[in-house]
């Protein structure tokens, strides 16, 4: 098994509840340096409330995130603003600027969120992070002009060119054709090797999970019911689990 390094992502005993509904009741989960993991669920189970607790848009009701080594729940504004700038996110929609070209909206977070750099500096960086997705050609082109797999494209790169240590995906592949969901989930596997970043991954898509996860979790009743690699987890003798495999081939 692949050796990964320091833990980026430490999860413990983790509580979220919304009046009575009790979303997150303990849930665990550590992420290491350079790890791909895939959580798996049912829809409205948690997982988004998951990753917006990992980035401090929802405060959670107890237990622990330590996100590179510090607790989320007791940063200032300030401190989770230089954490946030650690990580990239991809919308489950893109979230490209409509009114954006390729370039200004690759531009807009190394403004905002990058060190100080020359106008040369950012185009070179944002052309080398457009060549590593395989959209140079599509810089000066506005986000209706792009097909839906060039959208999640863009949106990847505009997540990578920051060059983030975590990247957080929701449902990456959703509302792709096959063809696509198979190239995008095959460039988000390259870019990890390429950025030796960590993941996590929302996904229903159980070929993206598949190509991408070094490791799954499979979150039920507000817990980390099951963990493993893929192999592990489709040939455990667990009924709850099976059912995400049913219909993988």
């Amino acid at each position: 098994m692949r050796a990964y390094g320091e833990p980026i992502i430490e999860i413990t005993h983790l509580q979220k509840s919304f009046g009575d509904n009790a979303v997150l009741t303990d849930f665990n989960l550590t992420v290491r340096q350079g790890e791909n993991v895939v959580v798996l669920g049912k829809s409205g189970c948690g997982k988004s409330v998951l990753i917006k607790c990992i980035v401090g848009l929802i405060k959670y009701d107890a237990g622990s995130i330590k996100l590179f080594g510090k607790e989320v729940s007791s940063l200032k504004q300030h401190e989770l603003d230089t954490m946030r700038a650690r990580i990239g996110f991809v919308f489950q929609s893109s979230a490209l600027y409509d009114s954006m070209t390729v370039r200004e909206n690759l531009e807009f977070p190394l403004r905002r969120h990058g060190k100080k750099k020359s106008k040369e500096e950012v185009q070179q960086l944002i052309e080398e992070t457009l060549e590593h997705v395989g959209l140079a050609h599509a810089i000066h082109l506005m986000p209706a002009e792009l097909s839906g797999g060039m959208r999640k494209r863009i949106g990847l790169a505009r997540s990578l060119v920051l060059k983030p240590e975590l990247m957080l995906y929701d449902e990456p592949t959703t509302g792709l054709d096959p063809i696509t969901a198979e190239e995008i989930s095959k460039l988000m596997l390259a870019m990890q090797q390429m950025y030796n970043t960590s993941s996590i991954i929302i996904s229903h898509d159980m070929h993206c999970a598949e190509l991408t996860a070094n490791r799954l979790v499979v979150m039920m009743d507000g817990i980390d019911y099951a963990q493993g690699t893929f192999e592990e987890l489709q040939q455990l003798n667990d009924p709850k689990v099976h059912a995400f495999f049913l219909n993988h081939k």
